[in-house]
Order: C-alpha cells, then structure tokens, then sequence
C-alpha cells in the first residue's frame, strides 16, 4: 500500500488521559498490557507508547489489513512493543489469552470509520462511485451489494430503522427491492441516485449517511460485536484500569453508556460524554460527533447496583 495520509486520531489528549492516568503511581519496571480494539492509523497506540514506561505493551486490534500493514510501516520504532493482531475485537478475550494474558490495565477504542477507510476502501463513502463492498475484513464473504441484493423487503426495512433510525424505512426498503428486479446494485452510485430521487434536498446528505450507515453495521456486525467487547473487557482488566470509548453516532453512545453504567464491576467516570474542543472542530471536522466515556474498575464499589439505571 502507498503511503498515504491514514487517518486523524480524535480527542486524543482526552482518550490517553483517561487511559493512562489510573497508572501513574505505579512503581517501575511495572509490566502493562493496554489494548487498542481499533488501531486504524495508530494515534492511539503511539500515544499510549510514548507516554508510557518501556515494558509497556500494547496489543493492536483491527480487522482491516490496510491498517496492519500500514502501522507496522509507521510504529516500527516500537515494533518489539506492539502485538499487532488482525481480529474482530468482539473476541477480546481469546485475543488476550492466546498471547499470554490474564489481566490487562487498559482498553481504547474509536469506533468511527478512518479517513483512509472513507478516501481508499470500497464502498464506505457515498461520495465516491466504487463497488458496494464495506467490509472491514475483506476475507470475510457478506459485503453490502449482498444485503441490496438478496435480503427480503422487510429484513431491508428492519436494519435502516433499527441501524439508522431512518424517516420511511419501508418506504426505502420497496425502492431497493423494485430496482433491484431490474439491475442489481453494484456500486455507491446506484445508491445515492435511488436515495437521490425520493428525498427532499435538505435532508440528502443527512439520509444517505444514514443509509450507508445502516449497511455497513450489518455487513461487518458492529453493534454486536461492540455489546461482546463492552461485556468480555470487565472480566480482564486488573483493578484500577480503565475502558474509554469515543463513538460518533447515537446507537453506538447508547450502547457504550448502557454496558459501562449497568456493570458493577465498573465505576464511571464520565457522567456525561466528553466532546471535542471548539478548536480540534476546527481542525479535524469529524471530531464534531464524538462523544468519549470512560469507566475504572472498580470490583468493590459499594452497592450491589449501579446508580445509573440503563436507559429505555
């Protein structure tokens, strides 16, 4: 792969503050494992690095293999402290163990597509005509021209409603099943121009990211494999250590919110999400939806429940 800019890391300095700040009194020669569920271009993992003792490690997830290949060319002055694996995070656990560990001091994740994804990928941006690929992990099979083109009318209708909150779920849904019947969907284009000549101008660019959206959750499992990693990640990280994660849209916050404030085995430290500064807006546009939570583990908070109750 060329180099090319990857990707921005967003609320960097918050992310790391959050993560590394529970360890700062530990004594030296202290061994961590930190794990980066989703490295993409590497920010995350640099910065833990640098800001951390030499024996910390740090195990780097990502089911895409630009983004292996593309931070091993870029960390390689801290290769013999990355543990690069190219994996679903929603199998955190057995990533963990099969290297070795039992227990973890941190976990990062920026649930966000990179820009590298969204300018280079297939199928991630409907601003580009490629094929209607978006799988993360290209040796899996689904890709989204599968679902456009295989997946009955109501399974259409129940994944826009339920991944994207779309206005006229069903309504969209027929549209793809009667232009299907004459040309199959092969590339983003066909998309847009469909989506295009049923919705109002002002509402085209908010719609189609919801679209897309939609497809790309189902294609590459995301909220599935976010709710094992929120549920598995408790169980392995020693006392203290801490989970942060930046989500940009509201499933994904939901999600996040709910598993951190049910779990009594974690305290929370953000009561509400942590967003970006005026000034990173400024510099980095899609920093403007994150939102960042973060909890600390914490086996003998008192009560047996969580103060938060999990929303409805």
């Amino acid at each position: 792969m060329d180099e090319v800019f990857y990707h921005e890391p967003v609320l960097l300095r918050e992310t790391t503050q959050y993560l590394l700040e529970a360890h700062k009194g530990d004594s030296e020669g202290t061994k961590r494992v930190y794990v980066d569920c989703t490295l993409g271009g590497g920010g995350y993992t640099k910065k833990i690095l640098e800001d951390s003792p030499e024996e910390t490690v740090v195990i780097a997830i990502d089911r895409d293999v630009y983004a292996i290949e593309h931070c091993k060319k870029v960390l390689s002055e801290y290769s013999s402290r990355i543990i690069f694996k190219q994996r679903n995070f929603g199998e955190i656990i057995d990533i963990v163990q099969s290297e070795g560990f039992e227990k973890i001091a941190g976990i990062v994740m920026d649930l966000g597509l990179s820009t590298f994804q969204l300018s280079h990928e297939a199928g991630f941006s409907y601003q580009k005509d490629t094929a209607l690929d978006m799988r993360a992990d290209k040796s899996q099979q689904l890709t989204a021209a599968d679902v456009l083109n295989t997946y009955g009318e109501k399974d259409l209708a129940d994944i826009l409603f339920k991944y994207a909150e779309m206005r006229y779920s069903r309504q969209i849904a027929k549209e793809i099943v009667e232009y299907r019947k004459s040309k199959k969907f092969e590339t983003t284009f066909q998309l847009t121009e469909l989506l295009s000549a049923k919705v109002p101008p002002r509402f085209l660019n908010s719609d189609l990211s919801r679209l897309f959206q939609a497809i790309r959750i189902e294609v590459n499992n995301e909220l599935e494999n976010l709710e094992r990693v929120l549920e598995d990640s408790p169980e392995m990280m020693t006392e203290g250590a801490r989970i942060v994660a930046v989500s940009y849209h509201s499933l994904e916050d939901r999600i996040v919110k709910n598993a951190i404030r049910s779990n009594e085995k974690l305290k929370v430290l953000t009561k509400k999400p942590v967003e970006a500064t005026e000034e990173e807006i400024s510099l980095n546009v899609r920093s403007r939806s994150a939102k960042l939570r973060a909890a600390e583990k914490d086996s003998n908070k008192q009560g047996s429940k969580n103060k938060y109750k999990k929303d409805i």
